[in-house]
């Protein structure tokens, strides 16, 4: 007998041993296909407070998140639910089976004896369920236990284990069944979804069913398991539970979809301030409906960290156009740009605050530049000029600054693709193109002391560090921008009377295709635009008027969460007595205190006025012939040369006249009166600054202009037919 028992355990032993070794060639013929344990995850992006911005499924269409730390009350929950001899067994409990084997003999209702392994081996590779792929999938059960560990396997488990529709693994499901994280769920919430991948067709939460019965089962096991106490199950076995299944959120759409893009996952963008930005250009958009405006984009920079806080890409995807991305689209900036014109002027010692500028008709060859309303305010001081954002000040001054205008700022931080002369002298009322994006990061210059630093947007960099306007030209700029008085303001007063100090400006296209509206603080940048994406014309919409309004009131709304700053004062600034006048008279007439950039040193006057600007202060009396002789311009205006402002230099004029009318207007320092010629014609007199009609006939002409000093400027025209 004693021998018989050898011999039998010899057998079993070899026996054992046999299938080990066939199991182990196998297992190197047929490697467990590890690749299947993994899937793409579905994205999910955070907002800079931890709150979920939006999400969005994987390439299949599925939504599934990697669980971390899986809660040891769900661990326990499954396991008694589904395998309570998981940590005993190889992959596969033949006593599980057997019974169940009988049972589908013996009853009409079938009952599976699949393991947890086993599932997730059927889960690598979903089969039609047949006898051949059974064995297959035990085979699979004694790999993954031969490779992992029974926790491994427990987590591949959690992470691929159906819960109806398109959701898999638990993260998912906690995330559509309830809004949470794993770790939040209650111990009710843990049951129910351990009863889900059983039959997640039938038992999913978002349908009808049985589930609470399956619920309270499993409850009741975590009680007799000793797992929960007795206050704990009655309080999981009364907790009401309603079929939902919660949408996926998506804020902010195109910042998402640019930081999905990125492979961002937790972001800089602010969910609050997000939300403030879309409901105010709502609100606002709204009440422009019937000025054919359509469309509306905004964006909130954070100064401080130099991220995007908010993107509003369009306010209403339904609207007409509605899917595009008005953030990042080039359009036509209007007098946006005017104040950085303001700040090389103070840099390069043209204007101080208080300086008087001269609001009058100028030429600069072939354009002749006009204000809004088509009127001139005369002397004004530069922060009137900017405040009221008047067209001819910044245009005059930008052609004053040369070599060191807002071309060759624009150009250092590549916003500009064509040359100089593309642009013109109209690049100072924003014929050069930029995007919202764009416009919003080049102001945040005036909260970083004049430098462009590099931006966050949505997990990439834009930019680098450069230094376009000294810190004292930054400050003074935007407190010159902060100081529109109620008068410049109208009615729009009534927005801004609450609103905490920013420096502010608005700026509206040509025929009012675009309107903006940006402010600026120590803490944020917002910019707005309003228009059509389509590019058509709205119906007399003003940046001034119209956008304003939610600039100051979403600033509004910040002072009253946080405590917001102003520009930080810089060294560097003196205050001091100093000459405003826009007229270097004999003895200056007007002294006021101004802030000056201590390093910078004024510029002379009697080298940037211009003769229009002289024929200006005489014709309305603010200057005398007796100030032009007293003043110690008076040398140099004797050799500077007239202005021949009509016709302009090289105009070609088509015409289909044998004899066309010309009109010559010629502009002299000194003298009332004005010599001009027409090719070697003898001079004729006229008055200075007079419209004078020429009859000129087909062909390429030369026209001089003399002034009383025999200072001559020429230039050449052709008439050509039709």
């Amino acid at each position: 007998m004693k021998n018989k028992i050898i011999k039998f355990a010899k057998f079993g032993f070899i026996f054992i041993a046999s299938l080990f070794l066939a199991f182990l060639i196998l297992d190197f013929a047929f490697p467990l296909n590890t690749k299947m344990l993994t899937r793409e995850n579905s994205s999910i992006l955070f907002d800079k407070n931890g709150e979920i911005i939006s999400m969005r499924p994987s390439s299949d269409e599925i939504w599934r998140f990697e669980a971390q730390n899986i809660p040891q009350t769900l661990k326990d929950s499954v396991l008694l639910f589904e395998d309570r001899y998981f940590y005993y067994h190889f992959g596969f409990n033949p006593f599980s089976m057997t019974r169940a084997a009988f049972h589908n003999l013996t009853h009409k209702n079938r009952i599976g004896a699949s393991t947890i392994t086993m599932q997730v081996a059927r889960m690598m590779s979903p089969k039609e369920r047949t006898y051949a792929n059974k064995i297959k999938e035990i085979f699979t059960a004694f790999q993954l236990e031969w490779h992992y560990t029974k926790d491994e396997i427990l987590k591949f488990y959690f992470n691929l284990a159906p819960y109806g529709g398109n959701i898999e693994g638990v993260a998912a499901a906690a995330r559509f069944y309830f809004n949470k994280n794993l770790e939040d769920l209650s111990i009710a919430q843990m049951a129910l979804l351990s009863t889900i991948p059983k039959n997640p067709n039938a038992n999913r939460l978002d349908k009808k069913s049985n589930i609470n019965t399956l619920k309270n089962r499993v409850v009741t096991l975590l009680y007799k398991a000793k797992i929960i106490d007795k206050s704990q199950y009655q309080r999981a076995r009364s907790e009401p539970f309603k079929n939902k299944r919660f949408n996926a959120p998506l804020n902010a759409k195109q910042y998402s979809l640019i930081a999905i893009k990125n492979g961002v996952i937790n972001s800089n963008l602010n969910l609050n301030l997000q939300n403030i930005l879309e409901t105010n250009l709502k609100i606002a958009s709204d009440l422009m409906i019937d000025k054919n405006a359509k469309n509306a984009a905004g964006i909130i920079i954070d100064n401080r960290s130099m991220s995007v806080a908010a993107y509003v890409g369009s306010h209403n995807e339904k609207a007409l156009d509605g899917e595009n991305d008005g953030v990042i689209m080039s359009r036509n900036v209007g007098s946006t740009l005017k104040p950085f014109i303001f700040s090389l002027g103070l840099d390069q010692g043209f204007i101080t605050p208080k300086k008087e500028m001269i609001d009058t008709e100028i030429f600069i060859r072939e354009y002749n530049p006009k204000n809004y309303d088509n009127e001139f305010l005369g002397i004004v001081s530069a922060t009137e000029a900017l405040a009221l954002s008047l067209n001819i000040p910044a245009v005059n001054l930008n052609h004053k600054l040369k070599e060191n205008s807002l071309y060759e700022m624009l150009k250092e931080i590549n916003l500009v693709k064509n040359t100089k002369e593309f642009y013109g002298d109209s690049i100072s009322l924003g014929s050069a193109e930029m995007s919202l994006l764009n416009l919003a990061h080049l102001y945040t210059i005036y909260a970083n002391k004049g430098e462009l630093k590099p931006l966050e947007v949505a997990g990439k960099t834009v930019g680098e560090n450069k230094r376009l306007i000294s810190e004292q030209s930054a400050y003074l700029t935007a407190k010159m921008l902060s100081k529109a008085a109620r008068s410049y303001l109208g009615v729009t007063w009534q927005y801004a009377k609450d609103t905490p100090q920013i420096a502010f400006k608005t700026g509206t296209s040509y025929g009012s295709r675009d309107i903006y509206a940006i402010g600026v603080n120590q803490d944020y940048t917002i910019a707005v635009w309003f228009g059509n994406f389509n590019g058509k014309k709205t119906k007399n919409l003003s940046g001034f008027s119209d956008a304003s309004k939610v600039v100051f009131d979403i600033f509004k709304i910040l002072a009253q969460q946080e405590s917001l700053s102003f520009i930080d004062i810089p060294n560097g600034i003196e205050e001091k007595e100093s000459c405003l006048d826009a007229f270097k008279f004999k003895e200056c007439k007007n002294i006021q205190i101004d802030e000056l950039i201590s390093d910078v040193e004024l510029k002379d006057d009697c080298d940037s006025i211009r003769s229009e600007e002289v024929d200006f202060l005489l014709k309305n009396n603010k200057i005398s012939k007796q100030d032009i002789k007293d003043s110690p311009c008076f040398y140099k205006f004797k050799n500077h040369k007239p202005l021949i402002a009509s016709p302009f230099n090289e105009q070609i004029i088509m015409s289909n006249e044998k004899e066309t009318k010309v009109m010559l207007k010629c502009y002299a320092y000194i003298g009332d009166e004005i010599y001009y010629k027409i090719d070697d014609e003898e001079f004729n007199k006229t008055t200075n600054a007079a419209e004078k009609m020429l009859i000129l006939k087909e062909g390429e002409h030369k026209i001089g202009c003399l002034d009383e000093n025999s200072n001559l400027s020429e230039i050449k025209i052709e008439i050509r037919r039709f």
